[in-house]
């Protein structure tokens, strides 16, 4: 009633089939009605109260229905919503009708025919250029792996190898290319130790006649300087000056001794023994050498019944280098073990440190002749256990890494396999 005069209002809304899709979209929905009164239009009637929503018509959306006497759509951040103004019989705007939803909800009238073919279009061509992508991956990835693979062969790396992933031909040709490169590195290694005892049967030879030529007028210096010493009334500088000359004339020949050993190696006498009590017999020899560096020692065995086939007597020799050189590693003191493990064919022998370990660089040529990282070295040590690991059909492989310690394994054959 509005005026002494009676309306009737039949207030609709038209919800289409996308709308009704979501039951949770009906309570997004807001219809109001707005009466004109002496402040303007205010709300008479509400469904809902959204958000920030006013409850007085503003006055620019009122003139703005006056003027067009058409609907007129309205949003915020909260929500959209339409307002229909309501004429009386002589055309006086008498009431607003505001039909709104909420901002989130109102996406639903952008689902129709034409943008769900596109986003259809869009999803599809989207998965297949995924799986276009993914499939590529996964035939040219191997082919990627195996390119790069041969052209570091070629370089010279033969370390390369490629993933193997399931049992097609590409798996399949993956597979013999790492068997490939296994035995190219194999190959190297042959060749390496020929060229080696190549250069070492040159060596001897060659050392052969050197030790000939040098040892006998050292050993004539040598006696002169002594028979000099003994008779010679001289001052006691120049009696110095000869103690000198025949310590370092002995030096030298110790040193072409240790050369002819190293070039010219005798043949090892192998038995079958413990490999424990020889290492015992080891430590014990060194206690006091250990014990004057502040080293602790210990031996590991992993089988109380470890054999090898070797020469005790160039065996201890060979260990005797890495233990000293150990102790060497450690000027600080530190922890030197031993550890004994074996299987039924060969028996590993573990010599480790806990010094500052080998630079990555060292490792490949530690074992060359005349390659130390001592002052005062001579380079024979390590290129002597080389050699004698060899005489012995064994092998020894240095690992460490910069700042946690060195490791030489020695690996050995537990039994004589010519009579097996």
């Amino acid at each position: 009633t509005q005026d002494g005069v009676d309306y009737e209002l039949l207030i609709g809304t038209y919800l289409d089939s996308s709308f009704l899709t979501s039951v949770a979209d009906v309570h997004s929905l807001d219809l109001r009605l707005y009466m004109n009164d002496a402040g303007g239009f205010s709300e008479i009637f509400s469904t809902q109260r959204f958000m920030n929503h006013p409850a007085v018509v503003p006055r620019r959306i009122e003139q703005i229905l006056r003027d067009t006497k058409e609907p007129s759509e309205q949003s915020t951040s909260a929500y959209s919503g339409l307002y229909t103004p309501i004429f009386n019989d002589n055309g006086e705007l008498q009431g607003i009708v505001f039909s709104g939803l909420l901002r989130h909800t109102s996406l639903v009238g952008l689902v129709n025919q034409t943008n769900l073919f596109l986003a259809i279009l869009l999803l599809g061509s989207l998965l297949s250029l995924s799986v276009g992508w993914l499939i590529s991956r996964r035939l040219t990835g191997p082919l990627r792996q195996l390119s790069e693979g041969v052209r570091a062969v070629t370089a010279g790396d033969y370390r390369q190898r490629v993933e193997v992933v399931g049992s097609d031909e590409i798996a399949e040709l993956s597979a013999t290319f790492n068997h490939m490169t296994e035995r190219l590195k194999e190959l190297q290694h042959l060749e390496a130790q020929l060229r080696r005892r190549d250069r070492l049967h040159a060596l001897g030879e060659v050392a052969m006649g050197l030790a000939h030529e040098i040892r006998n007028p050292l050993g004539i210096i040598k006696t002169a300087t002594q028979l000099l010493h003994r008779r010679a009334l001289l001052p006691e500088t120049d009696m110095r000056h000869l103690e000198y000359v025949i310590s370092e004339v002995t030096r030298i020949n110790d040193l072409i001794t240790e050369f002819l050993d190293f070039a010219k190696p005798s043949a090892p006498l192998r038995s079958t023994q413990l490999a424990k009590p020889l290492m015992e017999d080891l430590l014990g020899f060194c206690a006091p050498e250990l014990s004057t560096h502040q080293v602790d020692a210990e031996i590991i065995e992993h089988d109380p019944h470890s054999m090898i086939y070797a020469d005790s007597r160039q065996l201890t020799q060979a260990c005797l280098n890495l233990i000293l050189n150990a102790i060497d590693a450690m000027p600080g003191g530190g922890t030197l073990t031993i550890d004994i493990s074996s299987d039924q064919e060969t028996t590993i022998i573990s010599i480790s440190d806990s010094g500052q370990g080998v630079e990555p660089d060292m490792i490949e040529r530690i074992f060359n002749p005349f390659v130390t990282t001592k002052a005062s070295g001579t380079g024979l040590g390590l290129a002597k256990v080389y050699s004698i690991m060899e005489n012995h059909d064994g092998r020894v492989e240095c690992v460490s890494s910069v700042g946690a310690g060195a490791t030489f394994n020695l690996y050995l054959p537990a039994h004589d396999r010519g009579l097996t």
